[in-house]
């Protein structure tokens, strides 16, 4: 009864297809819009920190770089969008007793998140386009105003949405919830999620620019800076993909410990398909790094390729496990208050 009267009923409606083809279809979507989301954050980010580095060295390959990065999250970030809008369907479709009561808790943060999108492509473009005329150094100041306010406010968009998926994972929590920042403190897994995110932005962003800019290489130019601004662009990549994904070790067992114990177990040991895929994950993140490694001390396509291919088999691994542990926290609610997946006879009566 106490289940009953936190998890609203399902709508009458019944889901519009096979929930199993939805599962597969929420978590690939969101794969592929969380890929461009982590190289947007990360490549912002990145840019901001190369042009002050830039002003600081005064080397002209340093400010190029910034330029690139900033000019390639101005293009990503229209894609992540687009790509947002699959799983943005999707979860209001399976878990909608759960998504619309979370969403409605931090009502005013949700419908900011228009507004906040919009200052920070607006600063992100007036980054973009006046990098040329903004090169004097006081000027240049000022342009690195525009980069990391439009940086800064993509940083703080994540938080809105994890604290979004997090509470729907705890309806027995709803009735103490009191909006947006209290929710940043109240509810737990929200910071581990986080940094576990911001952290994966780094290292996806960090192999992407390896990625262009080895594209870039391969194409020559007689341009000696360009030639300078495209080696550092690959070791920087590498250098950043490397470091944060090491550092995802410990927030991904921070996040592990802050499970509850009954969940927590069930990833070390009690239930074969979590554990497997917890282990696989971590075994397959040493095997990314290794190769990672041996990329950035020979430069050659085979360990690209490895990296790759670890890289992506991951990132699935990542994205299946997400979906299980969602699924294992909304069980015994949906056992109690279960979705409307099929015509009820007396509607048809």
């Amino acid at each position: 009864m106490v289940l009953q009267s936190i998890v609203p009923k399902d709508l009458d409606l019944v889901i519009p297809g096979s929930i199993g083809f939805f599962e597969i279809l929420i978590v690939v979507s969101f794969l592929l819009h969380i890929l461009f989301v982590n190289i947007t954050v990360g490549s912002s980010a990145m840019a901001v920190f190369q042009e002050i580095k830039g002003i600081r060295s005064g080397r002209k390959e340093d400010d190029l770089l910034a330029s690139q990065l900033a000019h390639h999250t101005s293009v990503l970030k229209s894609i992540a969008v687009v790509l947002g809008i699959a799983p943005l369907l999707l979860i209001s479709v399976i878990y909608t007793q759960y998504f619309y009561p979370a969403m409605i808790l931090i009502g005013k943060s949700w419908l900011s998140l228009l507004i906040i999108l919009i200052v920070a492509f607006l600063m992100l473009y007036a980054y973009k386009f006046t990098w040329d005329k903004m090169q004097h150094i006081r000027k240049k100041r000022i342009h690195v105003l525009f980069g990391t306010m439009g940086s800064l406010l993509l940083l703080f968009v994540p938080l809105i949405f994890i604290v979004t998926v997090v509470s729907m994972l705890y309806p027995d929590m709803w009735e103490g919830s009191k909006g947006f920042f209290h929710s940043l403190i109240y509810y737990p897994q929200i910071w581990q999620r986080y940094f576990h995110f911001i952290l994966a932005s780094f290292a996806i962003a960090g192999f992407y620019l390896y990625f262009w800019n080895n594209r870039l290489q391969k194409a020559g130019s007689k341009d000696k800076t360009d030639e300078a601004m495209k080696k550092q662009g690959k070791r920087l990549g590498l250098q950043v993909m490397i470091g944060t994904t090491a550092l995802q070790f410990f927030t991904g067992f921070w996040l592990l410990m802050n499970f509850e114990p009954e969940i927590r177990l069930l990833y070390m040991g009690e239930d074969l398909l979590l554990t497997g895929l917890l282990m696989a994950s971590i075994l397959f993140t040493m095997l990314l790094l290794f190769f990672l490694y041996l990329l950035m001390k020979h430069d050659q396509r085979k360990y690209f390729m490895m990296s790759l291919a670890t890289f992506v088999f991951v990132l699935g691994l990542m994205g299946w496990m997400r979906h299980e542990l969602r699924e294992t926290y909304v069980k015994p609610y949906k056992d109690e208050v279960p979705q409307t997946t099929q015509v009820k006879k007396e509607t048809i009566e």
